[in-house]
């Protein structure tokens, strides 16, 4: 491959991982370039294998969209047709989708899985890394875009654990490595455990707690198409209301979940995962008979 567009092989194959961890899905890709990138649908699959990137186990933002939309639910009372006929065009859930979604919620059913990261800088456990979610427009108030999160996304249930930290990383936090191929495999521990299990929509959501080595911490740049502005912040900041930093839904129960388990770590107690069910989905539970 070699044009006044993509000079190298190298070039060009860059361009489609750089595309793939945009778009998260081939198919997007493609539709997103008017169909007109000179590759099979089969040789740009063997693209990624070839990069090591971890396939999407669902559209990211499509997860933050509906999380969105329950959210403005339950902080409003409004009724779901009411709320989905205010929706743009460019809302991607149906209305199908999302009464399915309530439905799981009020039975207290979760039918996906994702994974969530508290990454922390070097032998500094109570600061973490966020960033703010511009992948999903807010529905409020003419907001632009939504809260601060911690990395996060939908999982494969037949993944292991190490596949599915990888692929929010690669995603959310190391998009430049990825496509250079420098992506810094040895952040992601030898053994991996998740520190609390929590239910936000119908998604179980696997937290993990994430050190980087002191290298790591002196040069990490984070970079990603979904998150900006990445901040590190104790974990008190999270806890306190502050109008120019809002949080997404779940990401409070995340950060107190952690606070108890370093509390339980700090009392060498033997632990299991701790099991929670977002604040978000106790309000829906609530309301679905009203809504639903």
């Amino acid at each position: 491959m070699s044009n006044k567009r993509f000079p190298s092989e190298e070039d060009f194959n860059k361009f489609l991982v750089r595309e793939y961890l945009k778009w998260g899905t081939v198919d997007e890709v493609f539709r997103k370039n008017g169909y007109n990138i000179p590759i099979s649908y089969a040789n740009y699959q063997r693209i990624l294998d070839k990069w090591g990137v971890i396939k999407a186990a669902g559209p990211n933002n499509k997860l933050t969209e509906a999380v969105e939309f329950f959210a403005h639910i339950a902080k409003d009372n409004i009724l779901l047709d009411d709320l989905y006929k205010q929706m743009p065009p460019s809302f991607q859930t149906s209305a199908k989708t999302l009464y399915r979604i309530l439905g799981y919620i009020k039975e207290g059913i979760t039918r996906r899985v994702g994974t969530a990261l508290i990454i922390s800088p070097y032998s500094s456990p109570k600061i973490i890394l966020v960033g703010k979610d511009v992948s999903t427009p807010r529905l409020d108030l003419g907001k632009v875009y939504g809260g601060y999160t911690v990395p996060m996304g939908f999982s494969r249930k037949r993944d292991g654990r190490k596949t599915n930290i990888l692929r929010v990383l690669q995603k959310e936090v190391f998009v430049d490595q990825t496509i250079e191929k420098q992506f810094p495999f040895e952040v992601i521990p030898n053994r991996v455990e998740p520190f609390m299990y929590l239910d936000i929509a119908d998604v179980r959501v696997s937290c993990y707690q994430i050190f980087l080595s002191k290298d790591q911490t002196k040069c990490l740049l984070p970079n990603s198409y979904k998150l900006k502005d990445y901040k590190f912040l104790n974990i008190s900041e999270v806890m306190k209301t502050k109008p120019d930093m809002e949080f997404r839904a779940g990401v409070t129960e995340i950060v107190k979940g952690y606070i108890r388990y370093l509390g339980l770590l700090g009392r060498n107690l033997s632990i299991n995962p701790l099991q929670g069910q977002s604040l978000l989905n106790r309000k829906l539970a609530e309301v679905a008979v009203e809504i639903y």
